[in-house]
């Protein structure tokens, strides 16, 4: 890696340190751009369902566009760097910025898009089909217990 970056051993040790330090540096790269393909759309989104299509739209984009690096991010364990947990915080705090998501809801679309974009952009999934299966998130009511009567049995049984 040194000699086809152009500098020495000695030099990439310096910086990264072991083969860890390595991994790490490539992760946060890949999370950083992720950031930024979702960034774009995620700053002028001004409701909660367009923060969501940002989020939605920007990781499918990214994950057809780099697919090497998002098959990096998963064999490298990076869906559990720590910049990523930071990027997913970020990002649950724009969703639940007007205050009519809460932050539960908010993590269950983030985990659900990143957890399955790779797979989904495989299969050729729309990400307006994604959008619309995570819409109900954006609309149960405030206690997320839609389903439950006030003795908190559930009404279906």
């Amino acid at each position: 890696m040194a000699e086809a970056a152009g500098v020495s051993r000695a030099l990439v040790h310096t910086y990264l340190g072991d083969r860890r330090g390595l991994i790490d540096a490539v992760q946060v790269q890949i999370v950083s751009r992720l950031d930024t393909w979702v960034g774009h759309g995620l700053g002028r989104a001004s409701t909660t369902p367009a923060r969501v299509r940002a989020i939605v739209q920007g990781t499918c984009s990214f994950v057809e566009a780099e697919q090497d690096a998002w098959g990096v991010l998963g064999a490298s364990g990076g869906f559990d760097h720590p910049a990523l947990h930071g990027v997913r915080a970020r990002w649950a705090t724009r969703l639940t910025a007007d205050g009519d998501l809460d932050e539960i809801r908010a993590q269950a679309v983030i985990s659900a898009v990143l957890g399955s974009a790779g797979s989904w952009m495989n299969r050729g999934v729309d990400p307006a089909r994604i959008e619309a299966a995570l819409s109900p998130l954006l609309h149960a009511d405030d206690d997320g217990d839609e389903d439950r009567d006030d003795d908190g049995e559930d009404d279906d049984r």
